[in-house]
């Protein structure tokens, strides 16, 4: 379709549990369908190969013709357009009365009924409807009001059946030219079908009450669209119109969105917009409006924005399966478990029965204390867990996209660096909590750990936020706090960040090297807050206001846990990052996107969250004179809400994991943190926190504290004692049952008897191993002694 010059979009699947399924264009994302937004763009250009391939991986959609793409010109050098003219007749008399009025055309289409002709026709065409006495007659279909038609090979949600072609496709501009004369021919045709200018006047005298038989069944909005023009006090009223007032049965104002044509300010402008019960027009461009398109227009969001605004406002209630999270969660046996869907897997983590207790949470014995079966843990991130809506996901798939070795978990904790980056200092949690993060990639040498490092700073620098790119790495913690007094605003890569905590923890480093952790426990804990960094010869300490540090680090497993320390674990500097970690070696492929090449839609998306809301508030906040967020980002539903009590079942959780606390004591905050981010990209303008972004934000901080203990344990080891500890209890635990002259012989020349005995008494003591005696036979002798994991 692009090749031959039309502007084809998704529809959502005809089987989609979506009340726009095979009528609407969608976006495939995180596993479900959702509206296209601003799907209107693409009548004037064709999508990006970027756009293109996310398109490509949508099951079952179907397709959707823009119309309005430009198709030449006339004779006389005017633009023309495609439109389409749907014949929607179900008399057979009737349709073949107005197939017989129309122009042929070489490119036909059908869908359920009738018949659908594509033509090209000038600005002058505008959409209409033509309604007779049964119903429909035509639609004609124009891209000036942002209209689109389902083309073949598309499916019919309603009969299962494919759309199909009856004549064509041919180039746009080979289509045929519509113009006023036919439309003149059309219409003298559709009063001989009962169509009729008095059969208008008389709808506009009934304004307050429409039949149900007016709702247009193939048309998906046509109810808000019909419910809203017989009820235009319900919701004109509350868009703030400049210079609303009562005029003829409606409204008339001033269409603030578009320039004067005379250059008058707004103050002196006519009151051009008229709101009337048979239709909405700017009498001073002559463009028409839906309901739906006026509140796009006004409150400038997209399609489906609009749409539920008016439902709202309506009382119409929504279509479909509403699962009532706030019930799940009340009647769930685990309260942190209850807002789950059942295709979104809980992380696995030791059950308790098997963690070690409080009493084993010594640093000499660390390795002992958090040694967990690797077994019982999800090595890797679950991948639905990667896919997300809004720009979170669109970042997300362009890494992945762009790379010859795609990590997903990577690409993820990149994209909620950079959203989070581009709301820093600005967006609030519930809790006032700030979206600043510090993430970390831990990845096998040879698992191109680095692209997604590289494509944080092509973004920012294609987002106009270079300014914010901080240095690779920081020599003291004086050059931290110079860089943070410069611009609190930092996203921070760190690629071998193993080797970085190697040299500030190491027995050379210098006082300033190994105060860095300090200052970044400091940072990471200051939302909204004033920091007050330390003083030295020769430097005046200035306060930090609402400083928003992130960090992206990447390392490989071995060289990150080698060079940290024990009392990184129990100071909470490691429980301020989140960490995705993953084993797997993709296998290289051909990139689908090009990675020297930001996609618009990215762009977009960063400069919406970073350059929107108030200039005033925003220059105040950046010039380093205020702590307080511009935009605090609620609860959906507010407090008491089922994303609240998700966030409230995730502290409650944590805080009977008690003996976790040096791994969890900060996850309830990273998950919210995590949670508005992903709002944010969903809706910059007017996010909140819903039950879905709660529930994300609880798995993937959940996953990541998880995650930390179990590789932790796995390639941590203070002293030899405690590497030798978790050795023998990694035997007894894999064998389940080990009887001690086995474990002997496993240990033989490797540690003496009774190294290994004062070993085995600390497992027992600290519960982690039990000591069962065998009774002796028959024969008699001693008993044997049986160890068994606990």
């Amino acid at each position: 379709m692009i090749a031959l010059g039309y502007s084809p979009v998704p529809i959502i699947a005809p089987d989609a549990p979506h009340k726009g399924r095979g009528k609407a264009p969608g976006d495939w994302r995180s596993g479900a369908w959702q509206g296209l937004s601003r799907w209107q763009r693409f009548r004037d250009g064709p999508p990006s190969s970027f756009e293109m391939n996310l398109w490509l991986k949508a099951p079952g959609a179907n397709v959707g013709l823009v119309m309005g793409t430009p198709a030449g010109t006339d004779a006389d050098g005017e633009p023309l357009f495609v439109i389409g003219v749907d014949f929607d007749a179900t008399d057979p008399d009737a349709l073949d009365t107005l197939l017989g009025s129309a122009p042929s055309s070489p490119m036909v289409k059908r869908g359920q009924k009738g018949e659908t002709r594509l033509y090209r026709a000038p600005k002058a065409i505008k959409t209409k409807v033509y309604d007779g006495p049964d119903g429909r007659l035509i639609d004609l279909l124009v891209g000036f009001d942002t209209r689109q038609t389902v083309v073949p090979p598309s499916v019919h949600p309603d009969t299962g059946q494919p759309y199909v072609w009856l004549a064509g496709p041919v180039r746009a501009e080979d289509l045929p030219i519509f113009t006023e004369d036919d439309l003149a021919v059309l219409e003298e045709a559709l009063e001989t079908c009962g169509w009729s200018t008095e059969r208008k006047s008389a709808v506009r005298e009934n304004r307050t009450t429409r039949a149900p038989a007016d709702i247009d069944p193939d048309d998906i909005w046509s109810e808000v669209k019909t419910r809203a023009m017989a009820n235009l006090g319900l919701w004109v009223p509350e868009l703030d119109l400049y210079g609303l007032r009562p005029a003829r049965g409606g409204y008339e104002c001033v269409e603030t969105w578009r320039a004067s044509s005379t250059g008058r300010s707004i103050p002196e402008r006519k009151r051009n917009l008229s709101i009337q019960p048979d239709g909405i027009k700017d009498w001073g461009s002559n463009n028409t409006y839906s309901s739906i398109d006026l509140v796009m227009a006004a409150r400038d969001c997209d399609q489906h924005e609009a749409t539920d605004w008016l439902r709202e406002r309506l009382g119409l209630k929504d279509e479909g399966v509403v699962i009532d999270l706030a019930a799940m969660l009340a009647n769930s046996k685990r309260p942190d478990m209850g807002a789950c869907d059942d295709d979104l897997p809980v992380p696995l983590r030791p059950s308790a029965s098997v963690m070690p207790k409080a009493s084993m949470l010594g640093a000499a014995n660390m390795d002992a204390a958090i040694n967990v079966a690797a077994s019982t843990s999800t090595s890797e991130l679950p991948e639905h867990l990667t896919r997300n809506p809004g720009l979170l996901g669109l970042i997300t798939d362009w890494i992945c996209d762009s790379a010859r070795k795609p990590q997903r978990g990577g690409a993820l904790v990149a994209a909620l660096e950079l959203v989070g980056t581009a709301a820093g200092r600005k967006y609030a949690g519930p809790t006032l909590t700030g979206t600043h993060l510090y993430g970390l990639f831990l990845a096998p040498s040879g698992a191109a750990k680095d692209h997604p490092l590289k494509c944080v700073g092509r973004i920012l620098h294609a987002s106009t936020m270079g300014q914010h790119f901080g240095p690779s790495g920081f020599m003291s913690m004086s050059a931290l706090i110079n860089r943070l007094t410069r611009q609190p605003l930092t996203l921070t890569c760190i690629d071998e960040f193993g080797s970085f905590l190697g040299r500030i923890n190491g027995k050379r480093a210098s006082t300033h090297e190994k105060a860095i952790t300090g200052v970044l426990r400091t940072a990471w804990g200051s939302s909204f807050d004033t920091m007050a960094p330390p003083e030295w010869a020769g430097r005046v300490g200035e306060p930090i206001h609402s400083p928003a540090l992130s960090l992206f680090c990447v390392s490989t497993h071995q060289e990150f846990f080698d060079n940290l320390e024990g009392g990184d674990v129990y100071n909470g500097f490691l429980n301020r990052f989140l960490l995705i970690s993953t084993q797997r070696k993709v296998e290289e492929q051909e990139p689908t996107a090009d990675k020297m090449v930001v996609p618009d839609v990215i762009t977009e998306g960063m400069l919406a969250i970073y350059g929107g809301g108030n200039p005033l508030a925003r220059a105040t906040i950046h010039s380093s004179l205020s702590d307080a967020p511009e935009m605090v980002v609620p609860w959906q539903g507010g407090v008491g809400s089922a994303a609240h009590r998700i966030y409230q079942g995730l502290a409650q959780d944590v805080e009977r994991r008690e003996h976790e606390a040096a791994f969890l004591a900060r996850t309830v905050e990273m998950a919210q943190r995590l949670a508005v981010i992903r709002a944010i990209g969903i809706n910059p303008s007017e996010p909140s926190v819903s039950p879905e972004d709660m529930e994300w934000g609880r798995q993937v901080a959940l996953w990541s504290a998880e995650r930390m203990m179990a590789d932790s344990a796995d390639y941590m080891h203070e002293t030899e004692y405690a590497k030798q500890s978790a050795a023998v209890l990694s035997a007894i635990s894999k064998a389940g049952r080990l009887q001690r002259n086995e474990l002997v012989r496993r240990f033989y020349g490797r540690m003496d008897g009774r190294l290994l005995d004062g070993i085995v008494k600390s497992l027992v003591e600290g519960e982690m191993v039990r000591e069962e005696k065998i009774p002796p036979g028959r024969g008699g002798g001693r008993p044997r002694l049986v160890y068994v994991a606990a």
